[in-house]
């Protein structure tokens, strides 16, 4: 009779230990992936607007994290967002941050010209995330940089962290300690966050006359090895009055500055008619000029990505409806604005052979495109 309540004990008690297994996993993973793919095969129909996003992710393998890393491009203008696939972990952001350091295979890197901007021995000693700071110890290696490239590598590790939910802010210590300055001059006492700016074009001091400024980060173009588009995310700085949605709208439509390797596929005479944000969602109405485009089916693909990576980079925003005069559309080489639309999970998605499962080029996944 003992023998019988002590096994009966023992099976509730790892019963309950696999439950939170299962828990904590499932939790983690939708991080990561939407719900759209935990629940396939569950009975769930999908909405309109669920359709596009689902497509995207239906034939991914589970088991596998998509984050994102911050690499520097071979020209070194610029940092681009790169979403990577690794092995599911409980340590994702500590993972992240090594495949950071570890940067791209040399396969990618010959291909791209994409790198990492950390010193390759640089190690993680401790990451500790409490109320949105992120307390990062990296070891003494991390110091060993060129210092004329110290806003690459602090920016790289800041948004790289950034990316997840529960971090707000990122504090650096090097060998557990904070520094004074950085080898470049930055100082190192304090936390890091996201008004920092990625990929400035202008600074904040360089507004006198304007007051108080506010960046809104916007999205244009780039080719990168044989004809392969990213999408490279720039900071630019406005007054701080301006409403953050009719900012974010006039700067992209302004386009790149001149001289730099980057294009837009926006036309820079499309108008801004009137937009609403409720609830999430977005609904941002243009006038017809925005059919101006030029570039065939690729110059679809990349005023969709432009605009949906632009806007929802904007606090509050989860969902983008466009509209042209007043209408969701199809425009004319098929792609769609008749539905709303959420950041894709794969942006310039760089895949490593992971297991052979994954696609070793962008182009694969439909986010980036090479020339029609």
């Amino acid at each position: 009779m003992r023998a019988g309540k002590g096994f009966l004990q023992r099976y509730i008690f790892w019963l309950f230990l696999f439950g939170l297994v299962l828990l904590f996993s499932g939790c983690l993973q939708n991080f990561f992936l939407p719900n759209s793919q935990q629940e396939k095969g569950a009975g769930n129909v999908p909405s309109q607007e669920e359709k596009p996003r689902r497509a995207e992710i239906e034939d991914l393998p589970v088991g596998v994290l998509y984050p994102r890393l911050y690499l520097v491009d071979g020209k070194k203008e610029y940092l681009l967002p790169v979403t990577v696939a690794l092995p599911w972990t409980e340590g994702v952001a500590k993972a992240t941050l090594n495949k950071l350091i570890e940067g791209p295979t040399p396969a990618q890197e010959m291909r791209y010209g994409l790198n990492s901007p950390l010193p390759p021995a640089t190690k993680v000693r401790g990451l500790a995330i409490r109320e949105g700071l992120a307390k990062l110890d990296l070891s003494a290696d991390f110091l060993d940089y060129d210092p004329g490239e110290e806003r690459f590598v602090l920016n790289s590790v800041l948004f790289t962290l950034l990316q997840f939910p529960a971090v707000k802010k990122v504090q650096l210590l090097v060998e557990g300690a904070p520094l004074e300055t950085f080898p470049g001059g930055t100082a190192g006492k304090e936390a890091f966050g996201p008004e920092e700016g990625l990929n400035r074009e202008t600074k904040e001091d360089e507004f006198p006359g304007l007051g108080k400024t506010q960046g809104v980060t916007v999205y244009f173009c780039t080719l990168l090895g044989e004809n392969h588009v990213f999408y490279v995310p720039v900071t630019r700085f406005v007054p701080a009055e301006e409403d953050p949605v009719a900012a974010a709208v006039k700067e992209l439509l302004k386009g790149p500055q001149a001289g730099r390797s980057l294009f837009s596929n926006l036309p820079a005479v499309a108008g801004l008619r009137s937009y609403r944000l409720e609830e999430g969602l977005l609904t941002v109405d243009f006038s017809r000029e925005l059919l101006g485009y030029q570039g065939g089916l690729r110059g679809e693909k990349n005023i969709l990505m432009q605009l949906v990576l632009t806007l929802t980079a904007i606090p509050g925003v989860e969902k983008v409806q466009v509209l042209i005069a007043g209408e969701g559309i199809d425009l004319p080489y098929g792609t769609s604005f008749k539905e709303p639309l959420a950041q894709p999970v794969l942006v310039n998605a760089l895949f490593s052979s992971y297991q052979g499962s994954v696609p070793d080029s962008p182009e694969k996944n439909g986010i980036n495109n090479q020339a029609d």
